[in-house]
């Protein structure tokens, strides 16, 4: 495992489930992290988990939708630990469906809030704390919906994709200040998001939960589903001194799901 003793890191949407296992990942390797989500109950609980083993831990209950909730969550931050080596922006939705002709507004401006802007404004303000530390990163997490589309999931592509180009724009702009930023970008992950999404497809079908979970890991090459760990063990090692020279990328990690031509 890397070594991250010393390092802070502030994983937004830690409650979920990609966040949670990055979270832990980070405090297993020794660094302290700042915990942001939206959910205070769940947020206390695994601040609480995560304390047991004697972690440097803090909670933060913040929407990061809202620049001036950002613009404090950093300052207290900054206050209290002196600067930033990680930033991880795990903050998505996936369950605004539709078309650009049957989506309503109101989702267009949810997914974008959501899954885009929070990013923008998390890398905005923590800035001033990342080019405090030596190679600090900025990790978002995008997915492989931003490099290829599918019906009526049009506005999460979009979200995804412009949090690739986020990404990119971030390392070129940013490399100056010895900040690197890198994009993971997950298939289906096992997470309670991608199970809600399994539900939902299923009452569209008339399949079952179960049937419609088989057909989508058919889809895969390796058979399955991403795991959470999976995915947070790549996180922290983008986030390490091990990938020091890699920035402005996207990696994938989908089980070979972008290798496959579907049969014609």
């Amino acid at each position: 495992m890397e070594d991250m003793t010393g390092r802070i890191a502030l994983v937004t949407g830690a409650c979920g489930g990609i966040g949670a296992a990055i979270s832990r990942r980070f405090t297993e390797a020794g660094a302290t992290v700042v915990l942001c989500d939206i959910r205070a109950r769940e947020l206390k609980a695994l601040a609480d988990e995560l304390s047991v083993a004697g972690t440097a831990v803090q909670q933060a209950v913040v929407d990061v939708t809202d620049e001036a909730s950002v613009i404090e969550l950093c300052s207290r931050t900054d206050e209290s630990l002196g600067g930033l080596d990680v930033l991880v922006n795990t903050v998505g939705v996936v369950d605004d469906a539709g078309s650009v002709v049957t989506l309503p507004t109101s989702g267009w401006h949810r997914s974008l809030d959501l899954n885009l802007t929070s990013a923008f404004l998390m890398a905005k303000h923590a800035v001033p704390l990342l080019r405090k530390c030596r190679g600090a990163v900025i990790a978002n997490i995008a997915s492989v919906s931003g490099m290829a589309n599918q019906a009526d999931a049009m506005v999460y592509s979009v979200t995804k994709a412009g949090l690739i180009s986020l990404t990119r724009s971030e390392a070129i702009d940013l490399a100056p200040m010895g900040i690197r930023a890198v994009a993971i970008c997950p298939g289906s992950v096992e997470t309670p998001l991608v199970e809600q999404a399994i539900i939902q497809m299923a009452e569209t079908t008339g399949q079952s939960a179960a049937q419609q979970r088989r057909q989508w890991e058919l889809q895969y090459p390796s058979g399955r589903f991403s795991t959470a760990e999976e995915v947070a063990d790549l996180t922290l090692f983008l986030c390490s001194d091990r990938a020091r020279n890699i920035t402005g990328s996207a990696t994938i990690i989908d089980g070979g799901l972008m290798a496959v031509l579907p049969e014609r």
